[in-house]
């Protein structure tokens, strides 16, 4: 009995082993395999577009303020008391070519004129009585039978001398009162606008005294600054140049919360300006207070759009397509992105002109991307059409499909058997 007891507690654990192993073999041979489900690719969406070479009409933009092209500051040129204004010399007041802006107290000036007029009148008569004498007395040398010919002072050449001198003083007195009585009246030289006034009825003017400031109205100037890579690509006005060869420019500017544009023209350069390094060009509107509803008025700040080369076989691009100034991202035919370097050959604020570096249908990103890699896999929307699912299956097989080789396929009914066995005699 005691060997029985002593065989039976070797024998059990031998037997729960054995039965332990097996059934490990038959779990590992039989275990199912899991099913492998279609994944989709995982890759970066881009907003992206189609190159396609173009022209490109660089747009060079600068701002400015408006001056007047004549501008002048009125100055009394004789001594009086103002006796009339006009009803346009105001500040801001408009007035016609032609039109007395200032008057003032004539009498002083009419007397004389007066004056000058009667001592060139009797300058006059001393020159006839001059001549007369002399004619007397030439008929009297001849009269008296004296021989040889008379002296200048018989003949009362001197004497007549100084009466033409008299008279062409005279007639300079009465030009001079003529022309002090015509300053008495400002009158304007074109059509303008007041910009100043410094005078008003019953004010007493000396000689000199300036009395205002106007400017002419049929043109206006804008002196705009640009730099030395903005002229790269504007064609400067030079003296051969034509009207018609001028270039363009547009000028805007929100007045009363409505956006107003003018259209005028470049018509020369400046110098260079030693503070900034920038050169000064000016450009001319014509008939600038055309439209009385919106006219373009000096003093006002204005936005400068001049129109400059025209750039060919370029691709126009979004400004922040284009990566440090010097690359973009492009996506190859495998839907995988690439950096490019390329040639920048004018940008501004919100696009880029690329001449070197990109090829016709090729298709460029717009979307920022901070960090890139090439060959990252990209599902790029070109133009607004988005790309379809690209799906990528795994190579696998369902559960109980195929068995390991060397494994019967009934080899997990027996296992399974063999473990239901060992448990009962366990």
């Amino acid at each position: 009995m005691q060997v029985i007891r002593t065989t039976l507690k070797i024998a059990i654990p031998c037997l729960v082993l054995w039965g332990a192993l097996i059934a490990r073999n038959a779990i590992h041979n039989n275990q199912p395999e899991p099913f492998s489900r279609p994944s989709q690719v995982r890759a970066q969406a881009v907003d992206a577009t189609r190159l396609t070479a173009t022209e490109y009409p660089v747009l060079i933009r600068s701002q400015g303020t408006v001056t007047a092209t004549v501008r002048n500051t009125l100055v009394a040129e004789v001594t009086g008391t103002v006796t009339e204004l006009a009803a346009g010399f105001v500040v801001g007041g408009r007035f016609q070519k032609g039109e007395v802006l200032v008057q003032f107290d004539q009498r002083d000036y009419e007397i004389a004129l007066t004056r000058a007029t009667a001592n060139l009148a009797e300058a006059n008569a001393r020159v006839q009585e001059q001549q007369a004498l002399a004619k007397q007395a030439a008929d009297d040398w001849k009269s008296l039978g004296r021989r040889g010919q008379p002296s200048d002072l018989n003949l009362r050449k001197p004497q007549l001398a100084a009466a033409r001198a008299s008279l062409a003083a005279a007639r300079a007195e009465v030009t001079r009162a003529e022309l002090d009585l015509d300053r008495t009246q400002i009158i304007a030289p074109y059509d303008g606008l007041v910009l100043a006034r410094g005078i008003d009825v019953g004010q007493f003017v000396s000689r000199g005294g300036a009395l205002g400031q106007v400017h002419a109205i049929d043109s206006v100037d804008v002196r705009l600054p640009l730099t030395n890579r903005q002229l790269t690509y504007l064609d400067l006005p030079t003296a051969e140049s034509t009207s018609d060869s001028l270039p363009n420019i547009e000028l805007s500017a929100r007045v009363g919360g409505v956006d107003q544009v003018w259209s005028g023209k470049l018509i020369r350069a400046e110098g260079v300006d030693a503070e900034t390094q920038q050169l000064n060009v000016i450009a001319r509107v014509v008939k600038p207070y055309a439209d009385v509803a919106a006219p373009l008025r000096v003093g006002q700040y204005v936005q400068a759009v001049i129109s400059g080369r025209i750039l060919e076989n370029v691709f126009v691009v979004p400004r922040s397509a284009v990566r440090e100034e010097r690359e973009v991202l492009v996506v190859d035919q495998n839907k995988q992105l690439f950096r490019r370097d390329v040639t920048v050959g004018w940008s501004d604020e919100s696009v880029a002109a690329i001449t070197k570096g990109l090829s016709n249908d090729e298709v460029l990103v717009l979307t920022p991307l901070s960090t890139v890699t090439d060959g990252t896999p990209v599902q790029a929307t070109v133009d607004g059409v988005a790309p379809k699912p690209v799906e990528r299956k795994r190579e696998g097989k369902p559960a109980g499909s195929a068995k390991p080789d060397g494994v019967k396929p009934d080899a997990g009914k027996g296992g399974a058997d063999k473990r239901d066995a060992a448990s009962n005699r366990s």
